[in-house]
């Protein structure tokens, strides 16, 4: 009898570390699917020489739109998917500067 309980309690064990696995990511911060956009209607809101950027991911529907960069950073990110966790920013206040992504093709 014992063997008999000693089996499901194994299943149910194991069926509950999977999905405590599942959920260690809910946001999916590091998963390749983020990419920063230009955010228009955050005009006016960024330093001098910035532009308003947003990290959206479109996956698990996640944003982060308190973020700047320069133009010509933004461009040279444009549709280049990151994880958020490989986002590097100076956070000296808001909006914070993004000041380097690894992107998922291997380049900075």
């Amino acid at each position: 009898m014992t063997l008999q309980l000693k089996k499901p309690m194994f299943l149910l064990i194991f069926a509950g570390s999977c999905f405590l696995n599942l959920a260690c990511d809910p946001d999916g911060k590091k998963s390749c699917d983020w990419v920063l956009e230009p955010e228009p209607k955050l005009k006016g809101s960024s330093d001098e020489g910035y532009i308003p950027v947003c990290a959206r991911n479109r996956s698990s529907m996640k944003e982060d739109c308190r973020l700047q960069t320069s133009l010509e950073y933004a461009e040279k990110a444009y549709e280049r998917k990151f994880r958020y966790v490989d986002l590097r920013v100076e956070s000296s206040g808001l909006p914070r500067t993004v000041k380097s992504i690894k992107f998922c093709d291997g380049n900075e």
